[in-house]
């Protein structure tokens, strides 16, 4: 039991496990440490006026969303992200750094290192399986 917790804070996983495409997980193993950082996206400096530090804040951006509600009438339809559709996510083309016919994509995120392929993968999956803010 004491493992358990210790993963569930930390956000690791023990070696051979996939990680979850749930978006507490993403945020804080992919998004926060790679997107949120001073230069960034950070609270501080908030570039392009997007603050990812916060795991809601993020989400409800992104997504276009309120973190753990459903979507109301007055809520953007998407952001950067289309739950249920990686294809058409703004944010997966940012990633993969080429939009969906392979052509190389203007803002590719994050611009000095990219994410490896498996963490792409996983975001595209969260997205995929309906974006959902847990």
């Amino acid at each position: 039991m004491k493992a358990l917790a210790l993963v569930a804070l930390c956000g690791c996983l023990p070696p051979g496990d996939p990680p979850p495409p749930r978006w507490s997980y993403l945020h804080t193993a992919i998004i926060a440490p790679s997107c949120a950082t001073a230069s960034c996206h950070s609270r501080l400096t908030a570039l392009a006026g997007l603050d990812l530090s916060d795991r809601e804040g993020a989400y409800t951006f992104l997504v276009g969303t309120i973190c753990g509600q459903p979507p109301r009438p007055i809520d953007a339809p998407r952001n950067y992200v289309t739950p249920g559709s990686a294809e058409t996510s703004t944010l997966v083309y940012q990633l993969r750094g080429a939009d969906a016919n392979g052509r190389p994509y203007r803002d590719v995120m994050p611009p000095d290192v990219p994410l490896p392929a498996s963490e792409v993968a996983l975001v595209e999956a969260w997205i995929e399986e309906g974006a959902s803010c847990d």
